[in-house]
């Protein structure tokens, strides 16, 4: 057979590599030393049955000749390489597989792809079978919003870290039209390194490198989710900031009634109009409260007086004229004074005055939940009142106000960008973008620029997967993060499969330790290994009661080579189901390096597994594959390794 592995300068792949080789097989291997080292393959030079390609297998792959097999194993594998290398790391996981995939395709291949027992998340069942979709954190530390980012819910705009299960957020479905879903998941996970930022007078977002952005690619009729770190032409594909949405129709809006009101009290009016009104009080009205002395017949009488001003120029003549026939149909008798409407009334001071003063106001919820049409009548009576003359700005001094305004722009199909406060006027601007030119509602991506980051980030998974979000006063629709590289790519393996009829190897690697290891990979056992030759103190984390199953390295390169040779298409744990704890490792370890070094804990990280043990039925019972190296066996071998790389 001649086989291409890629990632073949690796900790696997240079094994599979020799493994293949002495098996009487060609290999050709593929890697761009990301992580790899020339080093584990330095042997292999000599033979003619080895070849080398310094790759990225990100970009399209061409070899020459026939090729019987593509073992698709690049990728950094440990934490520490998730952090450093976010963006190769989900590149490799996504674009390299789609990559690989269709040279396999090409070149009528049998394709394999190395994926993880981290698939299974945090397993809420132990040992973890194929069947078992998993307990997972699908994004944890490789996909979210930053903590300055906003979500829209029923409840308005909150920030991501005061999100909860009971928070209606508001979503896209697949026809266009907006919806109300409650989180299936809240994320919150601390990330340091790399976020990818876009960054334009349309867009101000900051995110992880797999977070899905809401695209349409150029010359395309539909918008799709795509991942922030894929190499599209963004300056030419465009985002969405606009929807469409239904509501609900009210035909009258009850005024609650006041008791000891000697003027005259109205039960109900038209939505209609109490939308207008509404619109114009919210934006040039107040309401007070005057104790009014008045003296008659040597007697001294105290008043109170309920008042309802509403502003407007005696110059705008136009607007006044629509703010007298509004408050004609509303029904109280009203005064005209200066440029001010006057309406005494207990019943209309006692609602209106809930709604604060200029800096407090907003709109009632309720009101935002009607329907287009009537948000409409809305809208246009708070322009009359603080719009520009081309009905691009809106200003006000209250944030609460400016917030239902974007909210009432999205239902209304439009769109506003908060800026920041005029510190003169004491105001903030929206500028509102419309349908009038295409590119305000669908405007185009800005070029991609990187970030470091050092905080937690934060996301929420929903069934529609689009969401309303902000940062810095700029909305847009955006995806949530529901996919990592390692599931898309056995989910992206498995369409190949059914779809173009290729034959696919699917394998599961728990973990796997042996020669070759990288000394600061960053997990467990060379982390003890390093710690315990130079004598210095071993650290577990937690309480080190967390169980791990450790294959050695030649049983999982065997029951690799079974499984190609079989004709399994579905994914196959090949592991040892031996559980060894976090803290019995450590002392091992210890023991077998006749270290001085002390153990000593600190706190857990969040979402790491608890228990981590393949059932590995399947391989024992199609391929007469399980391991046969034990613990203490293999870790002397790897203690011989680490001696010398020291």
């Amino acid at each position: 057979m001649r086989i291409v592995i890629t990632g073949a300068a690796g900790f696997l792949g240079s094994h599979l590599s020799r493994y293949f080789i002495n098996k009487g097989h060609s290999v050709i291997g593929i890697d761009n030393f990301i992580t790899g080292h020339i080093g584990n393959i330095s042997d292999l030079f000599k033979t003619k049955k080895f070849e080398f390609i310094d790759y990225n297998v990100t970009n399209y792959i061409h070899v020459s000749g026939k090729v019987d097999a593509v073992l698709h194993f690049a990728s950094p594998a440990s934490p520490i390489d998730y952090l450093k290398f976010p963006i190769p790391t989900l590149k490799v996981g996504a674009l390299g597989t789609y990559r690989a995939l269709g040279f396999a395709k090409a070149k009528k291949a049998i394709f394999m792809i190395a994926s993880t027992s981290e698939v299974y998340g945090d397993p809420l069942i132990n040992p973890q079978a194929e069947t078992y979709w998993g307990n997972v954190n699908p994004i944890g530390y490789r996909g979210c919003y930053s903590d300055d980012t906003e979500i829209l819910t029923k409840n308005g705009w909150i920030s991501f870290s005061s999100v909860t299960k009971n928070d209606a957020v508001i979503t896209l479905n697949n026809e266009g039209f907006l919806e109300y879903n409650r989180p299936d998941e809240i994320i919150k996970e601390r990330y340091k390194g790399e976020l990818i930022k876009f960054s334009s007078a349309k867009i101000d977002l900051l995110v992880t490198p797999n977070h899905k952005m809401y695209t349409r690619k150029r010359n395309s009729k539909n918008f799709e989710l795509i991942e922030a770190f894929q190499s599209i032409r963004w300056e030419r594909s465009e985002m969405l900031k606009n929807g469409k949405w239904k509501g609900k129709e009210n035909e009258w809006f009850y005024l609650p009634l006041v008791k000891n009101s000697k003027s005259k009290q109205i039960e109900k009016i038209k939505m209609d109009i109490w939308l207008e009104f509404f619109g114009y009080f919210i934006t040039e009205g107040c309401s007070y409260l005057r104790n009014r002395t008045q003296i008659i017949n040597k007697k001294t009488y105290f008043t109170k007086v309920f008042t309802v001003l509403i502003s407007q120029s005696k110059k705008s003549s136009e607007k006044r004229n629509k703010i007298r026939e509004c408050l004609k149909k509303l029904g109280f008798k009203y005064y005209e004074e200066n440029a001010q409407f006057k309406i005494l009334s207990k019943q209309l001071y006692t609602h209106l005055k809930q709604f604060g003063k200029s800096k407090q106001k907003y709109i009632p919820k309720e009101f935002l939940m009607l329907s287009q049409r009537q948000l409409q009548i809305l809208f246009n009576a708070m322009m009359l009142g603080d719009g520009s003359w081309d009905k691009r700005k809106y200003y006000s001094s209250s944030p609460n106000l400016l917030n239902n305004m974007q909210e009432i722009l999205l239902k209304i199909g439009m769109c506003g960008t908060i800026k920041e406060k005029d510190k003169e006027k004491g105001t903030y601007t929206i500028f509102i973008l419309s349908d009038k030119k295409k590119d305000f509602l669908t405007p185009q991506y800005p070029k991609r620029k990187i970030e470091k980051y050092d905080g937690y980030v934060y996301c929420v998974n929903v069934p529609n997967h689009i969401i309303y979000v902000r940062r810095n006063g700029i909305p847009l629709w955006c995806g949530n993060c529901y996919d990592e590289a390692k599931r898309y790519a056995e989910a992206l393996t498995m369409a190949y499969h059914r779809y173009h009829q290729m034959p696919v190897r699917i394998v599961r690697i728990f973990n796997t330790y042996g020669p070759n290891m990288r000394l600061q990979d960053g997990r467990a056992v060379p982390n003890f290994m390093v710690q315990a030759l130079k004598n210095k103190p071993i650290t577990v984390y937690g309480k080190g009661k967390q169980t791990r199953s450790l294959c050695y390295v030649s049983d999982l390169i065997s029951g690799i080579y079974k499984l190609l040779q079989s004709n399994i298409n579905t994914p196959v744990n090949i592991g040892n189901p031996h559980e060894v704890s976090i803290l019995e490792l450590a002392q091992t370890i210890k023991k077998l390096t006749k270290s001085k070094s002390r153990i000593i804990f600190k706190p857990l990280p969040q979402d790491d597994p608890q228990v981590r043990r393949p059932d590995i039925s399947i391989a024992k019972s199609k391929l007469e594959w399980q391991p046969k190296i034990s613990l203490e066996e293999g870790l002397k071998e790897t203690v011989k390794y680490f001696k010398k790389a020291l």
